[in-house]
């Protein structure tokens, strides 16, 4: 792809954000597609044929289909200064892109978070790093704060795809910026370079052998039993201070053994953090080596035994994966995404306790070597699901994406079949992951005509917002109806085909016993629900049944012991099978307190998997005459709510054609 990338802002190299934007840069490149990159005045991204050439050892593939030099565009001189540089990518870049948007395919910004734009002329990704701005009151000026919570987010939320780095990235931009979660994708950040157990080991055998030349910035650092912490010095964010207050806690023979080393630029309130270490009773200990170029780094990890990392706040934390890569064993906080990113590798505590800060770092020195190897082996394996390699794939997906038609509001997905059955498998699979990130379950939805009734509001007709928004907030949404399939067509955002309900149960159930994934099924009457799995060949396939439950479901009581059953069970698909909108209603309700990974209502599709109710022929269901075949099978039940379901539906998609619905 030809692709417009903006490395605005790059820190002058050194961040995280410089990090991100050299590494997703790079590895683009090596994916061969054709960059032009957006920089700041007088900025220029170090990628020479060195640096790419070094990368994962695949020296001979990029020395010949890498380019040394990546062309690049310079904004203004004028935009040096934050305030004008904000501006120019709000009002400016969006015409410059328009006039040349012959010339990409798309655009991608690699830190959505300080930089967007008024409108996006191309197909565009954004990533967001953190949302910091929220959890740390006065972190930057007044004006800052309010562009960061109020003019940002606005535009931001424009831009086709928005990425997060983490879970908890994620979840702050739904929870502050009002992001629908289908709008957000997660791709984890990636290691800088590949890591092998083997190499790791060999390089920390035997600790008298590792020395670092004495021309090195970093000479100064004393031991290999250090403990590294590697950010920007600034308070109060990074946590340095409440650091050194836990480090002067530990006995003096302790520290003396194992220095505390500081690693980076100096940065807002800095002084603060120097004036607690001179004031601290170990401050012959702490020791500040500046900004680490990325040459010496591996000297610098070379010479830590431990690594800490207490900040209040971040929106991934590259440098803990790279202190597992690198097998040192580590603390950190527990908030914002460090928690996740720390698995059950690291040791975490309260970054806001220095007692428990004291704690965690008493416990990580004192650890029992067996224990230490094993902390050190699960990090390797944990560390394999970060790539840079993949995370620019999944850029590159995005923005080819078919993505969805927006109905009614309503964000129907544009997918085949086999494409919905396999992300269905996909969200159940995080939930069966070794390390689960906690999170609430993902949310499947079958849209038809009958849901769009019972849903949507357009004067002269009611509906249900509660049922709306459970709709508007789906992580999928597929086209239960050919009356959704036609409309789509007509509107000019084409889905590919219907995906029913009914027809993707049996194909998930095939998956789950390909995957060994549990399902639960909720409602539906139990005789019909093992007929069906009877007739699926549950034994022979080896499908994991966690529980079939024909509780008598109540809305308007709170029923914990359902929900108590089903965590128990922990299952990794949650089928139920209440009828719409009530199965709706009770999993937006109690979406927050079940531990599955995806769930799905099914209404009455155990029932035409048992055979107790026929479904309409082929060329009914794909003319869209399947509601006449049920209302013929079932007219006393039935008739009425068809005939008011396809007269609402035809009036609100009236609405749709003539002006769009709101």
């Amino acid at each position: 792809m030809r692709l417009l990338v903006s490395c605005v802002p790059y820190d002058g190299g050194k961040s995280g954000i410089s990090v991100y934007v050299r590494e997703v840069v790079r590895e683009l490149a090596a994916q061969g597609h054709e960059l032009t990159l957006l920089c700041e005045p007088g900025e220029e991204l170090r990628l020479g044929r060195e640096t790419l050439d070094d990368r994962r050892g695949k020296t001979s593939r990029l020395a010949s289909d890498v380019p040394c030099q990546i062309p690049s565009i310079s904004a203004p001189r004028w935009t040096r200064r934050p305030a004008l540089s904000m501006l120019w990518h709000l009002f400016v870049l969006p015409f410059w892109i328009r006039r040349h948007r012959g010339d990409f395919d798309g655009f991608f910004i690699c830190a959505a978070n300080r930089r967007v734009c008024a409108f996006y002329p191309l197909p565009t990704a954004a990533t967001v790093h953190d949302l910091a701005n929220f959890h740390i009151p006065g972190k930057y000026s007044r004006l800052r704060m309010f562009y960061l919570a109020h003019v940002l987010p606005h535009y931001a939320k424009k831009a086709r795809h928005l990425v997060a780095v983490s879970g908890a990235t994620r979840d702050d931009m739904v929870k502050f910026w009002h992001c629908r979660a289908d709008q957000v994708t997660v791709l984890y950040n990636g290691l800088s370079r590949g890591r092998d157990e083997s190499d790791q080991k060999d390089k920390r055998g035997v600790e008298g052998e590792r020395a670092i030349a004495s021309t090195s910035s970093i000479a100064n650092i004393p031991s290999s039993s250090a403990i590294l912490y590697i950010s920007r010095i600034e308070h109060p964010g990074k946590n340095h201070v409440r650091l050194i207050e836990a480090y002067s806690r530990l006995p003096r023979e302790t520290a003396a053994a194992h220095p505390l080393v500081l690693a980076g630029a100096d940065w807002k309130d800095a002084e603060a953090v120097h004036a607690a270490a001179a004031a601290s009773p170990h401050a012959e200990f702490i020791r500040f080596v500046g900004f680490v170029p990325a040459a010496e780094l591996e000297r610098l990890w070379s010479e830590a035994g431990f690594y800490v990392f207490p900040s209040l706040f971040e929106g991934f934390g590259l440098s803990l994966i790279e202190a597992m890569a690198q097998g040192i064993p580590c603390a950190c906080s527990n908030n914002g995404s460090l928690g996740e990113i720390a698995g059950d590798v690291a040791l975490t505590f309260d970054p806001e306790s220095v007692d428990e800060i004291a704690a965690a770092l008493a416990r990580l020195l004192d650890e029992f070597a067996a224990e230490r190897e094993a902390r050190i082996k699960r990090g390797f394996e944990w560390i394999k699901r970060f790539s840079w390699e993949d995370h620019a794939k999944g850029i590159v997906e995005l923005l080819r994406e078919r993505g969805v038609s927006r109905l009614f509001g309503i964000p129907v997905a544009k997918v085949t079949e086999s494409e919905a059955v396999e992300r269905i498998i996909a969200m159940a699979r995080q939930h069966h992951s070794p390390f689960p990130v906690p999170r609430s379950p993902f949310v499947v939805a079958t849209l038809n005509v009958d849901f769009v009734a019972n849903a949507v509001s357009g004067w002269p007709f009611g509906g249900n917002d509660e049922l709306w928004g459970y709709l508007k907030d789906a992580d999928l949404v597929t086209a239960d109806g050919m009356p959704i399939v036609a409309l789509s067509r007509i509107l000019r955002q084409p889905l590919p085909e219907r995906v029913t309900g009914a027809d993707m149960v049996p194909a998930i159930l095939r998956r789950c016993a390909e995957e060994g994934l549990s399902v639960y099924v909720l409602g539906g009457d139990m005789d019909a629900v093992e007929e069906a799995f009877g007739k699926f060949g549950v034994e022979s396939c080896g499908l994991r049944v966690a529980g079939i439950d024909p509780a008598f479901v109540k809305l308007d009581e709170p029923q914990p012991e359902i929900v108590e059953r089903i965590n128990a069970a922990k299952p990794d698909i949650l089928f139920v099978a209440l009828g719409n909108p009530k199965q709706e209603l009770w999993m937006g309700r109690n979406k927050a307190k079940l531990d599955v990974g995806a769930m799905i209502g099914v209404g009455g599709t155990f029932n035409f998997l048992a055979g107790r109710v026929k479904r309409a022929p082929k060329w009914m269901q794909k003319t869209g005459l399947e509601w006449v075949y049920r209302i013929v099978q079932e007219p006393g039940r039935l008739w009425r709510r068809y005939a008011y379901g396809l007269v609402k539906y035809s009036w609100l998609s009236f609405r749709s054609l003539i002006g769009g619905y709101r």
